[in-house]
């Protein structure tokens, strides 16, 4: 802007002055109001032309905005913008006091804080002491509740059948019968006996592992089982199992290695009279086991032609089973019957349990039962005296059969001494009419005798009848007697 031209004068009139005037003014009073006038107003024109300027580049920025980058937005700010820096005072003591009581307040809300976050974890600590106590209690009920069947498992694991050598077994579970054979051994061969016998492929065939491991629990728990609810091939497996889960071999350690040597004898004589000699070096338990199992094993190969096994397909089957070779269980399977010519296969019948509601009618059945009986009562004391209390209600069972036995074996006792009393006083009085009957001299009386017939043609009841008609006769032929010399 031209600051000569006539537009400016017309627009600020009188700004300038002539030079002489000017001259003069400003040597009089350089400090005159009319200069601070002037000055301010070329101020004013000056900041004009610079806010046209400003506005002007702010119009350049702002088509520019589109164009920068946000990064550029954020850190790059217009001088229009930017806000003025507040000037720097003293705070009042209002202030200050204000300042500390806020200050204070802070504190104590954080003392407040604090505590209550103190109060918070004992809370939470009491409540884990209580939730402690509460979980020892559970756990000591809980183990007094399963005190008992802790101890049952203990025991059933302390006393198994499964795995322990073949005496203990027997001592655990064995017949009451008079035979030293494990329970499962003796049933494994009646029911195989029974069933299994015409089963092709027996004992090649395994059971299904499930139900040989419930076998093996139950006999374990000293449970009643019935092996006709499972087939053939778990049974035979079930037997297997417990012949090889024998710590030692049925024929010993020891003796092993001579069957062995035995079994290579190919004279049959020889070979027969040594294993019968070293048969006798086996434990007694031992021996008859192997006797009833071979003795089976001979039945099986009896019938060959329908279950297609032979000597040697049993001995390649049984060699592992006994821990010993084929050619040893082939040697024992083909001597067995001179090797045990007084073993026969009886089938096990079990003592009288809870469930039989008749006794035996005879004395000989009531006295094979009460040995059974006895043997089973000393076997459950045995057991709980080693800490086994399974079967301790079963106990009382048992005393109440052997109280019921010993009463009707004593009524029956009682009847047969009062039968043969009878039966005595029948013969006294028959001899004493007899003897009367030949004492008559009469003939006509001797006819009238009674005629005794033998006791071997008639019943008991008749010979009673017989003898009151005799007794009666002899009366009266006595009596005729004597009248007779007044009849004369």
């Amino acid at each position: 802007m031209d600051f000569e031209s006539p537009d400016v004068e017309r627009d600020f009139p009188g700004l300038y002055a002539s030079e002489s005037g000017s001259g003069k003014r400003s040597q009089d009073s350089d400090f005159s109001d009319d200069a601070h006038d002037r000055s301010t107003k070329k101020e004013l024109l000056i900041g004009k032309r610079k806010d046209k300027k400003e506005s002007k580049k702010d119009q350049g920025y702002a088509a520019l905005e589109g164009e920068s980058s946000p990064e550029e937005d954020l850190d790059v700010k217009s001088p229009c913008k930017s806000k003025k820096s507040k000037s720097f005072k003293f705070p009042t003591i209002k202030e200050k006091r204000e300042k500390s009581r806020e200050k204070d307040s802070k504190e104590k809300d954080k003392d407040k804080d604090k505590d209550k976050e103190k109060d918070k974890d004992k809370d939470t600590d009491r409540d884990k002491e209580k939730r402690k106590e509460l979980k020892s209690k559970l756990k000591l009920k809980d183990k007094k509740k399963v005190k008992v069947s802790e101890d049952v498992t203990e025991s059933v694991e302390e006393m198994p059948v499964f795995g322990v050598p073949l005496s203990v077994a027997v001592d655990r579970s064995h017949c009451h019968d008079g035979i030293e054979i494990p329970v499962v051994v003796r049933n494994c061969i009646d029911h195989v006996q029974d069933y299994g016998l015409a089963t092709e492929n027996i004992y090649k065939i395994s059971g299904i592992k499930s139900k040989v491991q419930q076998l093996r629990r139950s006999y374990n728990k000293r449970e009643m089982v019935n092996l006709c609810d499972y087939d053939v091939p778990t049974v035979t497996s079930l037997l297997k199992s417990f012949l090889r889960d024998l710590p030692e071999p049925i024929l010993t350690t020891e003796l092993t290695p001579k069957f062995e040597d035995i079994a290579c004898v190919k004279e049959l004589a020889a070979r027969e009279q040594e294993l019968a000699s070293l048969l006798l070096q086996v434990p007694t338990c031992n021996l008859t086991c192997l006797s009833w199992i071979l003795r089976h094993l001979e039945n099986v190969t009896a019938n060959e032609s329908q279950n297609k096994m032979s000597i040697s397909a049993l001995g390649s089957v049984f060699g592992p089973v006994f821990q010993t070779s084929t050619r040893v269980v082939t040697a024992l399977l083909s001597h067995c019957g001179a090797l045990f010519p007084n073993v026969k296969l009886v089938r096990y019948i079990p003592p009288l349990s809870s469930g039989c509601t008749s006794l035996p009618n005879t004395r000989e059945a009531i006295a094979a039962e009460l040995i059974k009986q006895d043997s089973l009562l000393n076997q459950i004391h045995s057991e709980m005296n080693h800490g086994y209390t399974v079967r301790s209600e079963e106990l009382w069972e048992v005393q109440r059969f052997i109280t019921l036995l010993k009463r009707k074996l004593r009524s029956l006792e009682k009847a047969q001494e009062a039968s043969s009393q009878a039966v005595d006083k029948v013969d006294s009085v028959a001899e004493k009419s007899e003897h009367s009957a030949t004492a008559a001299p009469s003939t006509t009386l001797s006819k009238i005798a009674p005629i005794s017939p033998s006791n071997d043609k008639i019943d008991f009841q008749l010979q009673v009848w017989f003898t009151l008609l005799s007794s009666k006769l002899a009366k009266l032929a006595q009596l005729m007697h004597n009248l007779y010399p007044v009849f004369k």
